[in-house]
Parts: structure tokens; C-alpha cells; sequence
């Protein structure tokens, strides 16, 4: 399955209005124990994302007549999937709200793991800031970047980009150079373990990247979507 189909998919099954097709629909997407979060809760297993979508369902496009659609193309690379989603009134295309995905998938191609943002983030000076600590330790120079790599992310960190898979200071260093310094190009925000910001690069290239991090705030896991975060407003 391609990622348009996918993205296709994954909004049409909150628009489905055959309980028994939502249920089969998050049954094949996910594997059985995968895992769905927003900003403040978390659902794992086919029945919890089943009861979770249902609500959905029931309050926006049930109870309120609201459509889900895709907010752009997706952006993919490896083992996950960028994209936007748009919620609007089931006659029009004007936009309700805006929402902005990362998910995770097995060898197979179904969800292990998807993580759900709000567009546009509430601004948090603190995630502000984590976020511009990271984007500016390039252009620090390479001596920095190595020691904020060891600082920022756990040994075993990998960072994952559409060019490769990126192990070790060294590694990871290049990948996070290669395009030149990035700025923030918005607010970050963090849900759970994860964390996200936008940013755009000296040539005008503008993405998202996605981190998973432990307890302490340490990264294990940096995905770079180049593209990825454009939306309607």
C-alpha cells in the first residue's frame, strides 16, 4: 500500500458511518496492539482505537455533519508517514480545523504507533526553546554539534531521513548538516514522548522534524520530513 493510499484510507475511516466497516477498517490499519495519541490521551489495542474513533465519529461527523479529509500529500520515508488532515463542514471545503500527523508502521505497513498534533501549537516558550537548541547546533560548527549531539540524544540514537538511517554522533552530525542550518519556522510541541517542530532551511526548504525521547528528554529516534507540515489555512 502506497502512502496516498494509506492517508486515503486512515480519513476515510473516520468518516465511516458502518460501525462494523470502522472496526475492520482500524483492525487492518493498526496491528493489534498499536498505538494512537493526542495531546493528552493515549489508545492502544483494537479496541481502545476502535472506542476512540467511534467518539470521533459519533461527535464531529455523526452529530455534527463535519467531514475528514487529507490536508495535502503525505511525506514518507522508511518506517513512517508525514501528513495533514482537515476538518470541514460536509458540504464545503472551508477549513475547521487543522491536524497534523506522524505515524509509525511495521515491515507490513500497518501502524505501530501515531502520534496526533493540533495545528497551529500553542506556543510554549520551553518547547520554543528545546527546539531552537537543536536547529542552532549546527550552525554552531562541528565541534558544538558533536557535543550537543551527546548531550541531547541517548547512544543508541538513530536519526532517519529520506537519504538513510543515521547511527552514532558522528553519523547523525552529518545528517543534521547536510542541507546547511535550519531555523524554526513556528512553535514546537510535545505530547507523551514525542516532540515536534517546524523549521526551514537557508534554501527556502521548509519540514518537520519529529523526535521520540525517553523520561529525562533525551532523543532516541529523530525522523526529518523534508516538505512535510503544509496545510490549508
Amino acid at each position: 500500500m502506497s502512502a496516498s493510499e494509506l492517508l486515503q484510507r486512515y480519513v476515510a475511516m473516520w468518516n465511516e458511518p458502518d460501525s462494523a466497516v470502522r472496526r475492520a477498517e482500524v483492525a487492518d490499519l493498526w496491528t493489534p496492539d498499536g498505538l494512537h495519541c493526542t495531546q493528552t490521551r493515549r489508545f492502544r489495542g483494537t479496541e481502545e482505537l476502535v472506542a476512540r474513533v467511534t467518539e470521533a465519529y459519533d461527535q464531529f461527523v455523526g452529530g455534527q455533519g463535519l467531514r475528514f479529509r487529507s490536508g495535502g500529500d503525505p511525506v514518507g520515508h522508511h518506517d513512517a508517514l508525514a501528513f495533514n488532515w482537515v476538518m470541514s463542514p460536509g458540504d464545503s471545503d472551508a477549513v475547521l480545523a487543522v491536524g497534523f500527523d506522524v505515524v509509525l508502521l511495521d515491515v507490513e505497513g500497518r501502524i505501530v504507533a501515531d502520534y496526533q498534533f493540533n495545528e497551529p501549537p500553542v506556543a510554549s516558550t520551553d518547547l520554543d526553546g528545546q527546539a531552537e537548541r537543536h536547529l542552532a547546533a549546527v550552525a554552531a560548527g562541528a565541534e558544538r554539534l558533536r557535543k550537543e549531539i551527546a548531550d541531547l540524544y541517548l547512544p543508541g540514537a538513530r536519526l532517519v531521513d529520506e537519504s538513510g538511517v543515521y547511527d552514532g554522533v558522528d553519523a547523525i552530525a552529518v545528517a543534521l548538516t547536510a542541507g546547511g542550518p535550519r531555523r524554526p519556522a513556528g512553535s514546537a510541541s510535545a505530547q507523551h514522548d514525542a516532540f515536534r517542530y517546524p523549521w526551514r532551511a537557508e534554501s527556502g526548504e521548509t519540514g518537520v522534524d519529529f523526535l521520540l525521547r525517553d523520561e529525562q528528554g533525551q532523543v532516541r529516534e529523530h525522523y526529518r520530513f523534508a516538505g512535510a507540515g503544509q496545510h490549508p489555512a
